[in-house]
């Protein structure tokens, strides 16, 4: 470790010349300007500082070589999308306020602003740090979330700070008209409709290791980006800053050796408690895994109450003691009183939340509030070797067949394994929609090698990513869509079809004739009938002609499909496989097509 973290400052050194933040935005030094910060507030400690700064200065294209490497090195974006253009900057267009047509900046920075002699800034990604779907032209097209986070810029290398914080976009045209955008949930505690809050060890870049709490800058995306990107020009981010504690000098190469910055972080999280500290700390922003322990049985059952399960990641988002005052650590407290600290757990990973809450029956929003004295017997933390075992049976538990397949995919050669990470993957079949073809259920093999489309007939099942309207749909249902998610369906119109028409029963005829595939009447209704709804408005229930770059796709059972017979047509360019077998379950298994 220590060998690399040198290589990795002597670089640092060579090509940026400066071992201050190594950050991943290019960012000016600017004087504190619109940050407004009170100490005099009732409700919040002494050391709580409010902010609210205005979101304005997209981020600034690079200068030089070395920033260009830099900015391309550290854009989570694919390569391949970013080399393809000379302007990164711009993530799509919309509308402003006076009717023009402006581009949607990829990064938007905050100007710097201080608290208690240390710098922050505000990074908006107004249509996500990975953007969805780029080429968006209009606001109406603008779909996904939207990200922001807090950044911490050190003034020398081993400065870090430990902080809770709260953040807030605000729409804000006037003084007199100030509304807070949204969230899909709060991160920490208390749970709100607009505020996120969270906390953790703020510490030079190199120096970070967020699994120990350890960070640069942290965020979430948890806002809808086209709410965010309507108030660009008058967005503001305003929230309160909590600040525990100050230190400098915490590298991971200073004395004593293994107990200063990162590595000491990761020394002291891998070693377990003893017998004669049973109780142990706990600190925000680390990640801890509950296991089975003999005889723990009753407290690992109350804690799957709570849904905490053994070998599933958690990160403690925020803490307070017994009387609800926040802390940063257990050690801040007296040793009879460390039990009964309440820990704001989450799980590790928005596909595992959704997993959790839908699957087993969570009433509410994440977090859940634990007792440390619950956890403090049979958690570790991802450091801690004990924790191998129990995350890796978990892991398995949760989905055997993608894990299996992961694994035979590492042991193959790398030729075949490029192969398979590119262009071949696993698809799970989440809904009805395409009974009695396919149930709830298949685990389909798509192959998504370059040039689906051309290789697609009438009649051929598809995957596709979703058009705008119904990424619409889904986000107005309240769901969560990833920017990486896939629809199947039939297709069954093709461009230069002709009166496309919804009939008797929901039926649709293309042609003049009835769209291809199988009866559509054989699976079993929604009780609810919601299908009727939505086809009340739907964009596909007449269509005259289909252009040169759209397609018609239904699923099979028309009780519950929503296709384009609701969201219209779906560009041919958005499908991007095609299913060869279907490999679960084993009753069911087909190694060869057409579905």
């Amino acid at each position: 470790i220590a060998s690399l973290g040198w290589c990795c400052i002597a670089l640092q050194l060579l090509c940026l010349g400066s071992v201050d933040g190594f950050s991943a935005i290019t960012s000016s030094k600017i004087k504190l300007k619109h940050a407004s910060l009170n100490t005099d507030t009732d409700d919040e400690p002494n050391n709580t500082y409010t902010f609210s700064i205005p979101l304005t200065n997209k981020r600034p294209k690079p200068s030089s070589f070395i920033e260009t490497f830099k900015e391309l090195w550290n854009d989570p974006r694919p390569v391949s999308s970013l080399i393809a253009t000379n302007d990164r900057s711009a993530v799509g267009e919309r509308e402003n306020d006076a009717g023009a047509i402006e581009e949607i900046p990829y990064c938007i920075i905050s100007d710097e602003f201080d608290i208690e002699g240390e710098l922050f800034q505000i990074l908006l990604y107004p249509r996500g740090r990975f953007v969805g779907d780029p080429n968006a032209n209009s606001n109406d097209d603008i779909t996904g979330s939207a990200s922001a986070y807090l950044r911490y810029l050190p003034k020398k290398y081993g400065d870090e700070t430990d902080i809770a914080w709260k953040l807030r976009l605000v729409s804000k045209p006037n003084e007199d008209d100030k509304t807070a955008l949204s969230i899909s949930t709060a991160g920490g505690l208390p749970r709100s409709n607009t505020t996120w809050s969270a906390a953790m060890t703020f510490c030079t870049e190199l120096e970070s290791v967020e699994s120990v709490g350890r960070t640069t800058d942290w965020g979430s995306s948890i806002w809808t980006a086209q709410e965010v990107c309507n108030a660009l020009g008058n967005l503001y981010a305003e929230g309160e800053i909590t600040v525990f504690g100050r230190r400098g000098g915490e590298s991971s190469f200073g004395f004593p050796i293994l107990q200063k910055g990162a590595v000491g972080a990761v020394n002291r999280a891998a070693n377990p408690a003893t017998a004669q500290n049973v109780q142990r700390d706990y600190r925000v922003g680390e990640v801890i895994v509950p296991r089975n322990i003999p005889g723990l049985g009753a407290d690992i059952e109350a804690l799957k109450e709570q849904f905490v399960y053994p070998g599933l990641d958690y990160r403690v988002m925020t803490m307070s003691d017994k009387d609800g005052s926040p802390i940063f650590s257990t050690d801040s407290i007296s040793a009879d009183e460390k039990g009964q600290a309440r820990l704001a757990l989450r799980p590790c990973g928005w596909k595992l939340q959704q997993q959790l809450w839908k699957r087993n029956g969570m009433k509410t929003d994440w977090p859940v509030e634990v007792n440390a004295g619950l956890l403090s017997k049979v958690t570790t933390t991802r450091f801690n070797p004990e924790s191998a075992i129990p995350r890796v049976v978990s892991a398995f538990q949760r989905d055997w067949i993608s894990y299996s397949l992961a694994l035979a995919v590492a042991l193959t050669p790398i030729p075949l394994t490029l192969v398979a990470r590119n262009f071949v993957s696993l698809y799970d079949i989440p809904s009805a929609s395409m009974e009695p073809t396919l149930l709830k259920g298949d685990v389909l093999l798509v192959e998504k090698f370059p040039g689906v489309y051309q290789r697609t007939k009438r009649g051929d099942v598809v995957l596709f990513q979703p058009p705008p309207a119904l990424r619409d749909i889904v986000t107005n249902s309240g769901s969560q869509l990833p920017s990486t998610s896939l629809f199947v369906k039939r297709i069954v119109g093709l461009p230069g079809d002709r009166n496309i028409r919804l009939v008797d029963d929901n039926n649709v005829m293309i042609n003049g004739i009835n769209a291809v595939g199988p009866d559509r009447h054989q699976c079993t209704d929604e009780p609810l009938r919601l299908i009727d709804k939505l086809l009340e408005n739907g964009k596909g229930t007449r269509i005259d002609q289909l252009g040169d770059d759209e397609a018609y796709v239904l699923g099979d059972c028309n009780a519950v499909s929503v296709d384009s017979r609701v969201f219209g047509t779906l560009p041919k360019d958005n499908i991007v496989g095609k299913p060869v077998a279907r490999i679960w379950p084993l009753n069911r298994i087909k190694l060869s097509g057409p579905f």
